[in-house]
């Protein structure tokens, strides 16, 4: 199978989350509530050692620590600051941290009963080698526990986008049905997928743009226009954007979230 994104290199990804690591916390409420739904269907008896892979500022290795009482974490990510934003409120006794890419865990096979990985999968340019090193550094019977974003992210913005230039102005993701051929061309004993569509509201078009940049996910797609995208351009964007506002709630956007749980 060759399913790849057509993603940046990763040293520009690593770039723009390293920037947000100071910002990241303040703006994450969406990947918060994700990694809290992810998060819920652990059960921490029995779990020893943990992998969270793309950790960020360290949420999803907070909740472990409370849910498995006896396990230690070791906590991976592309950007070194988000590292050492996690590092600074964590505990030496139970965590380690480790700079590096999902695509080529510096592992050893099985190393890990459990692994976790909220938001990260959809900056991998191969996602079918992410899904393969998960796979690899599990002992058999282990779980990882994933959530990634599909292609109807955001779809409200890039139509803004699209009635003003070809450029891509907004990432795009994987359909959900090219996510599960990658996940069933690795050899789990169990899969299982769960796609939710919903709604967002937001107060205006800047309020989405700041969130974005805030969490270090502005556009990182390539095709990407060269130089400042102009004054007037970006008004008539806000213009149809905020068009689209409902009464009461605000300006609806679409995150495709996808949930997974697979077994080694």
């Amino acid at each position: 199978m060759n399913i790849h994104q057509q993603l940046p290199s990763k040293i520009r990804v690593a770039e723009s989350f390293a920037k947000a690591a100071g910002s990241y916390d303040r703006y994450a409420h969406f990947q918060r509530d994700v990694a809290d739904r992810l998060l819920s269907g652990i059960q921490g008896e029995g779990v020893k050692r943990i992998l969270d892979v793309g950790s960020g500022t360290g949420y999803c290795a907070s909740k472990l620590l409370n849910q498995c009482h006896d396990a230690n974490i070791t906590s991976l990510d592309i950007a070194q600051p988000m590292l050492g934003h996690a590092s600074k409120a964590g505990t030496m006794q139970r965590e380690s941290w480790v700079c590096g890419d999902g695509e080529e865990l510096p592992f050893i096979d099985e190393s890990f009963d459990l692994v976790v990985s909220s938001l990260a999968m959809q900056w991998c340019p191969d996602p079918e080698e992410f899904c393969n090193e998960i796979f690899r550094v599990l002992e058999p019977g282990g779980r990882a526990f994933i959530s990634t974003l599909a292609e109807h992210t955001l779809t409200e913005l890039r139509k803004s986008w699209s009635a003003i230039d070809s450029y891509a102005h907004v990432n795009d993701f994987l359909p959900c049905q090219d996510i599960e051929k990658v996940i069933n061309a690795v050899p789990f004993s169990r899969v299982e997928l769960n796609n939710i569509q919903e709604n967002h509201f937001y107060d205006s078009f800047n309020e989405l743009c700041r969130e974005l940049k805030g969490i270090g996910a502005h556009n990182l797609n390539s095709g990407q226009a060269e130089g400042l995208t102009g004054k007037n351009k970006i008004r008539q964007v806000k213009s149809d954007f905020e068009s689209n506002a409902v009464e009461g709630k605000g300006i609806p956007v679409t995150w495709d979230l996808v949930l997974i749980v697979l077994e080694k």
